[in-house]
Formats: C-alpha cells, structure tokens, sequence
C-alpha cells in the first residue's frame, strides 16, 4: 500500500486483486484485507438493505470511496482515500500495479502486456497470477481511456464499493464461482438482454441443475502452481461435465480434498436455510463462492508420485476436450434428464449416511479453512429495496442450484470413503 498526500488528504494507490476468477469488473485492492470495483446502484443499495440473516453469507460492505485517476506520461494510477468507516492496514504484501495507457499492466516491473494481448482461452494453462485477472484490468483501463479522450479533459473521480477481500485469510486460496439458479437476469433488464440471458441458460448447466462454472483456481501442489479455468469454459460443460470439473476443483495433483469437504457441506446447508426463511428475496445473477486453503503438508509418498500426476494430468486435459468437443450434441439430452446429484443407496445406505457426517465431529481440528459466500448483487432485490416487482416466497431458482451442490458434494465424499 502506497500514500500520496494532497492538501493534508492522504490518498491510497489501489493496487491488483490477483485472486478473481470470474465476473468481468476490474477488481482493486486498498490493502490486502478489501477489494474494490466500480459502484452499481442497485448493489450499494442491497448491501445496505441487506436482511440480518444474510449478513455472514456475504462480502462485509465498508462503503464507497471516490477514486481518481492520475496520468503520469504513459503511466496512470488510481487514487483513493480511506473510506470512513474502514482503516487499512498499515502493512502490506500487496505486489506493486503499474497501469499503462495502452492497456497493459506491469507488475513489480515485469510487463505482463503479452498476457493480456490474448484473449484467455478456454483451456487455459497453470498461470502464476490468473489470466481472467489480467483481462478484466486491461477491458477496465480501455473504457477509461476511451471515456477520457471523449470527454477532451481530465476524470476527476470515479465511485468505487469497498468489500471485505474474501481470500485475504488465506494463503493458496482455491475458489470456486458458480453463476446461481435457472434466470439469469434482472427485473430491469431490456428484452434483448433478457433473451441473451435465457439463451445461456438453455445452452448451458444453468438450466438443468441451477448452477453454472463461472470461474475457478485450485492449486496444484504437484507443479506449486494455479490451476485456472474461466466462465467461457463453463458455458462447455454438460451435467457429466459439471461433475467432473467441481470434482477436480477438489483435487490438487496429488490427492481429492475430501478434508474440505465437510465444513462446505454445513456451511452451504446452514445457507439454504437461512435462504428459505427468506420471503421476499431473489438473488438473480449472483454468484456462489466456495473457497478451501490450497496450502497442506505433502507426505513423501504423495510427492515420489509425480510421474503419476503428470500422466493424470494428462487424462484430465484430455477428457475436458472430448467433453468440449460433445457438448452441442448433448445439449438436448442434458435439458431432457432429470437432476440426478444423489447419494447413491445400497444396503449400506444408512451406514454411509453415518460415516458422511462422522468425520465432522472427529476430526473438526483437522479442517482447513474454508468459507461459502454470495456476491455480485447488481439485480438482486428484497422488500426492504421498494422496487416495483415485490416477490413472495422464497428463491427457489437458487435453492434448486444450491441443493443440487449440496447432494453433489456428498456423494463425492461418499464415494472417497467407499473407495478407502
């Protein structure tokens, strides 16, 4: 974190967040406990409406801040001070941003411009700093400069919203964006927005089970590097496909993460039934984030295997191609299957469901740090919000997609201990 001072105000130079996976809003950081974007109106205002319920489901709100931006030949910085209610910390591991003119950016002096010039593909390879990073900063940057040379004069200031930095706890944060429920736009969207939503619904996982793969990065401690994967690879899946890809969000090269499994499974249930007692609130587009400490100790077992990962790696690369390259032609199969996420049953059912919570209790030390969290709330709305479309009931477009992951995770976990 960097001050400048400008008639006795102190002003913060925002620099990257590093861990976004997906939406398409340049992310900035005051320090390395918030983040930063461009202020919507309808979202300022949810999380000051927000219902008291839902407050430990979402980012911590902190306020608006007026952003300027400073040029500096072909440099240019942004510029805020300390919202009013919030503090930055003093001391920072934040990695020093240096925005160009053209678009690209440089970090810690190491230009990153050839990154950007690329769209990020769908398969997109191991990347130190996430490429959908890169290309939301330099989409960013453009509109500001283009918004700069037609006003002919300066941009005084711009509002930013300030959030709690849902990684900032974390050390090798794997996260995990899923776009919720089976509509996908807003009460106040146009008819031609609208229809472009419901089109990706259809073509896409939305439809079937609620949920959709925004975004993601999983570390691999095999290759100590970030597994990433954006929302153009999610449009590709199919339900087969959704499961395999949340199933390798929890394996980072050399094991599946079953130990993160049990605190995501309460804390996505202890939100369906915050969301149920929920009368008036729809969460249209938004998001639903799971994140898990990618850091553990590897055993030397674990780590001789590297020969074997290597070639599961390689499986893995090639099974996302094939599904990829079958998706159109299962897309109406797909919508014509019922959901089927369910913990499959034998005579050793009620032994399994046993074993499924049992380990919650005896090894609750054992557990990495993990959270589950909803963001991005540009369409969303409650009765506290005074809209003109007041709902009744609770958000079953969410709950669908929710439940849907929750029966997902179990019967993940479920099978990892039938396989032990």
């Amino acid at each position: 974190m960097e001050e400048n001072s400008d008639n006795g105000t102190k002003y913060i130079s925002l620099q990257p967040f590093i861990h976004q996976v997906g939406g398409h809003s340049s992310m900035l950081c005051l320090d390395e406990a918030t983040v930063c974007k461009p202020v919507v109106e309808r979202e300022q205002l949810f999380y000051e409406s927000l219902p008291e319920s839902l407050r430990s489901f979402v980012p911590r709100y902190y306020g608006i801040i007026k952003v300027r931006l400073i040029q500096e030949g072909e440099y240019i910085t942004l510029l805020a001070s300390s919202p009013d209610n919030y503090s930055p910390k003093p001391s920072s591991t934040l990695k020093r941003l240096r925005l160009r003119r053209n678009g690209s950016i440089e970090v810690e002096g190491a230009s990153l411009s050839a990154m950007f010039d690329a769209e990020p593909a769908v398969d997109d390879d191991a990347a130190t700093i996430n490429p959908w990073v890169l290309k939301c900063h330099k989409e960013y940057i453009t509109r500001l400069m283009a918004k700069l040379e037609e006003e002919h004069c300066p941009l005084k200031s711009t509002d930013f919203i300030v959030l709690e930095n849902l990684t900032w706890r974390f050390s090798l944060p794997c996260i995990l964006d899923l776009k919720m429920g089976t509509r996908q736009y807003g009460d106040n969207d146009s008819l031609a927005k609208r229809q472009s939503k419901m089109v990706k619904v259809v073509t896409t996982t939305s439809a079937k089970l609620g949920l959709r793969i925004g975004g993601m990065q999983v570390y691999q401690a095999s290759s100590g590097r970030f597994l990433c994967r954006n929302k153009l690879y999610g449009r590709t899946l199919t339900a087969a496909g959704f499961q395999s890809a949340v199933r390798n969000f929890l394996h980072d090269g050399t094991r599946l993460r079953t130990d993160a499994l049990p605190p995501l499974i309460r804390r996505l249930e202890e939100l369906r039934n915050a969301l149920m007692q929920l009368e008036s609130i729809r969460l249209y587009t938004t998001s639903l984030l799971l994140l898990y400490e990618g850091h553990h100790s590897i055993s030397n077992e674990e780590t001789s295997g590297e020969k074997n990962e290597m070639r599961r790696s390689r499986s893995i690369e090639r099974e996302e191609r094939a599904e990829r390259a079958n998706s159109v032609d299962r897309q109406d199969e797909m919508l014509k299957q019922p959901t089927d996420f369910r913990v499959r049953c034998s005579s050793s059912c009620n032994a399994n469901e046993k074993k499924l919570f049992r380990p919650v209790e005896k090894h609750r030390e054992e557990e990495p740090l993990t959270d589950v969290r909803i963001i991005d709330f540009a369409h969303s709305t409650h009765r506290a919000m005074d809209d003109r479309v007041l709902y009744s009931g609770p958000d079953n477009g969410f709950l669908f997609g929710l439940n849907n992951m929750i029966q997902l995770l179990k019967s993940i976990l479920v099978d990892a201990d039938q396989a032990c």
